[in-house]
């Protein structure tokens, strides 16, 4: 079943982006979702809430950056003065309508794999839940937050925003510029008309812009760290295999690359749980995940996982301009509400 996934899943994003005319047969399913697409703009009128949400979105399918963008939010943000609170609806977890409070030690399978990292590395409360309004009142409730940012949740309108942040990759952008199922796109691209910002993941404009920096090499084990830069070095002679179960795999493939790794790629489909099998499959002295796969490795305890640890910055001019517009010394706290 996973196997016809994959290829299923590769098929597509290979027609999206490359721009396949087979596509045109999905070209009734794609008025369909637009239909809906307005549908749903049209009969929901959001519910308030005492505190500002920022969403980080998209509107395309498949990884973006929107995880690494958040915690790198969340800590500018707590440095200009902020209390964090962050939701998400725990895709890949099995919360449900939640909503439930993430812990560092939360089960990956229960609170999903982003969730968990951003708790982990982001160090604010996050609260996941199928219902975002319900995870945001929760996470008011209990830890009283100045601003709020939500994991995705573009399309979930019934979740009141006041600063909507899009994410799109620079290389694939939107692809053919087509709804689902005929191309990548969650809603129409006018859609980006409307949003306050967009962040290009290796883009070339400073305001819009951002780039990952790899900061190292954790082993899973001993916890022992090795820089990035030398560590085809260290490596050299090792057969060495990248694993993962990301969205756009093709990019953690070339940062390690660009590091003079020569790796055995193998991708399994978005928000996979490797397990012992899948590992032992493998034949390499080294095996090197991302820190999302890493936080769903509960139980195994092969020692030769490494996990690559990156990093982002968002630009300056986004961070002025949240500032000017949820100034702390304006924030009223919501336990006074």
């Amino acid at each position: 079943m996973m196997v016809w996934r994959q290829r299923l899943e590769r098929c597509l994003t290979r027609g999206w982006y490359e721009g396949a005319g087979w596509l045109w047969l999905a070209w009734p399913l794609s008025l369909i979702t637009g239909l809906v697409v307005r549908w749903r703009r049209y009969r929901v009128n959001p519910a308030s809430l005492p505190v500002p949400v920022v969403v980080v979105g998209g509107i395309t399918v498949g990884g973006t950056g929107k995880t690494p963008v958040l915690i790198a939010l969340a800590e500018a943000l707590e440095v200009q003065g902020h209390k964090v609170g962050i939701i998400s609806r725990g895709y890949g977890g099995t919360v449900g309508e939640g909503p439930c409070i993430v812990q560092r030690s939360s089960p990956a399978a229960l609170v999903g794999d982003e969730p968990l990292l951003i708790a982990q590395r982001a160090n604010v409360p996050v609260v996941v839940g199928k219902n975002r309004y319900a995870a945001a009142t929760a996470l008011i409730e209990a830890f009283a937050p100045t601003i709020i940012l939500s994991d995705d949740g573009l399309q979930h309108l019934t979740l009141p925003r006041s600063f909507e942040i899009v994410v799109l990759d620079g290389d694939r952008r939107l692809g053919n510029g087509r709804l689902l199922p005929m191309g990548p796109l969650r809603e129409p691209a006018a859609r980006l008309d409307s949003v306050d910002w967009v962040l290009m993941r290796n883009g070339e404009n400073e305001e819009s812009a951002f780039h990952y920096q790899l900061e190292g090499f954790e082993h899973r084990h001993s916890a022992k760290v090795l820089a990035a830069e030398g560590v085809a070095k260290q490596w050299q002679g090792l057969r060495v295999a990248a694993v993962t179960g990301l969205g756009q795999p093709d990019q953690f493939f070339s940062a390690l690359n660009s590091l003079g790794l020569t790796v055995q790629s193998h991708a399994f489909p978005d928000h996979h749980s490797l397990t012992e099998v899948d590992l032992a499959t493998i034949a390499a002295d080294v095996i090197v995940v991302t820190e999302k796969d890493a936080v769903k490795l509960c139980g195994i305890n092969d020692e030769r996982i490494w996990i690559l640890v990156i990093s982002t910055k968002v630009p300056k001019a986004l961070l002025r301009r949240l500032g000017e517009q949820f100034n702390q010394a304006e924030a009223v706290p919501c336990s006074t509400l």
